[in-house]
């Protein structure tokens, strides 16, 4: 299962958690590389994220005692999902005393594509996503707000993970969209440059970042999405 990275990050020990979607993800920094699972939990994060967490520790032959440090993707996303992420590093932390850092969702989307000009995007549930331009804030849109949004960017390129019939509706109104899961891998190394440099997070006050919009009246792709 581990998949070990061509370039480990220096702080042996140091575990990725993200349960933003129901494709969860975590990460560990073993000394020599990097040992990776990602798994799809969709409403089970719950009863699967610990013991992948042991099963990583364990095949990447170190114990529990070893962990380092935590980094955590801290939204947006679904409400259950960031709640046991956070809960779990806030509680090995507590026990532990090592450090935490929360790194934003959408942050390990654009770590992925740096030299390109990309939208994050991400299920915001209800039928609605989550997306941002690099530098600027995130949004919460439905379907056709997204559409009416780019329509002055035709040629953006929308990358994350949206549900099929969320992909299907925005391809056929001639959205450009990549599906792509997030690398967890990705989301370590960012946690571990931070903590390099000395900028953790409170683990007291670390929160997540849900990012809910509010329901309004169907259009035209949110229609197609109804009906396919």
């Amino acid at each position: 299962m581990p998949i070990d990275r061509a370039h480990p990050v220096s702080m042996p020990g140091l575990l990725a958690i993200d349960t933003s979607t129901d494709q969860a993800g975590i990460a560990l920094a073993t000394g020599s590389g990097t040992a990776v699972h990602s798994w799809s939990a969709a409403r089970a994060q719950t009863t699967t994220v610990l013991p992948e967490i042991d099963r990583l520790v364990h095949e990447s032959v170190l114990l529990p005692r070893d962990i380092s440090g935590l980094v955590v993707a801290t939204g947006p996303g679904t409400f259950t999902g960031l709640r046991v992420g956070l809960a779990i590093a806030k509680g090995i932390v507590a026990a532990t005393g090592v450090p935490l850092v929360g790194i934003p969702t959408l942050d390990v989307v654009f770590a992925m594509h740096a030299d390109e000009e990309i939208i994050a995007v991400l299920p915001a549930g209800r039928g609605r996503v989550v997306w941002q331009r690099r530098g600027d804030a995130p949004r919460n849109s439905t379907l056709d707000e997204l559409v009416s949004a780019l329509k002055d960017h035709p040629d953006a390129l929308l990358v994350g993970e949206l549900s099929p019939d969320q992909a299907n509706a925005l391809t056929a109104a001639g959205v450009r969209l990549q599906q792509e899961h997030r690398d967890p891998a990705v989301l370590l190394s960012l946690g571990a440059a931070r903590i390099e440099a000395g900028d953790v997070d409170d683990p007291v006050t670390l929160q997540p970042t849900y990012l809910h919009g509010i329901t309004v009246n169907a259009g035209p792709v949110e229609d197609r999405l109804r009906k396919s």
